[in-house]
């Protein structure tokens, strides 16, 4: 996926989901397959941050199973601090509105929130992007 270009080599590398987005979106349910990619992410030193505001449970549970992860509320949320770039999934316009400009998003069931920065998630699973972003961080890794 384009948006993921540029940044995915990055040493460091964080990657902030929204749980709340994720769970709404017909496209990014948080199933085994995902995990799976953000396990295999969090291995490659990919950060990962799950924000959430009303699926704080789900967000602990899934943070308890993926090492290195980190759960915050999002109205608490600062991306200052956090290893940069990020890369931000959610449809949430004032998370995606943080991003500083070596970050990227993508916007879930969001196309009007698309920019230079934000790629609009459209038919593209979400755990599709997540073994992209691991193929290429793998790759721009090893060379």
């Amino acid at each position: 996926m384009a948006v993921t270009q540029g940044i995915a080599g990055a040493r460091d590398l964080t990657l902030v989901l929204d749980v709340d987005a994720l769970e709404r979106s017909a496209l990014a349910k948080i199933d085994r397959v995902m995990l799976l990619a953000l396990d295999a992410l969090s291995c490659a030193g990919v950060r990962v941050v799950l924000a959430a505001r009303d699926e704080r449970e789900r967000a602990v549970r899934l943070q308890r199973r993926l090492r290195g992860s980190t759960y915050v509320d999002p109205r608490a949320l600062s991306f200052a601090g956090l290893p940069a770039p990020l890369l931000v999934v959610s449809d949430d316009p004032a998370l995606l509105a943080m991003l500083e400009p070596d970050d990227r998003g993508i916007a879930l069931g969001r196309p009007e929130l698309a920019s230079r920065q934000i790629a609009p998630a459209g038919d593209t699973s979400v755990r599709a992007t997540l073994w992209w972003l691991l193929d290429e961080r793998t790759r721009a890794t090893a060379s």
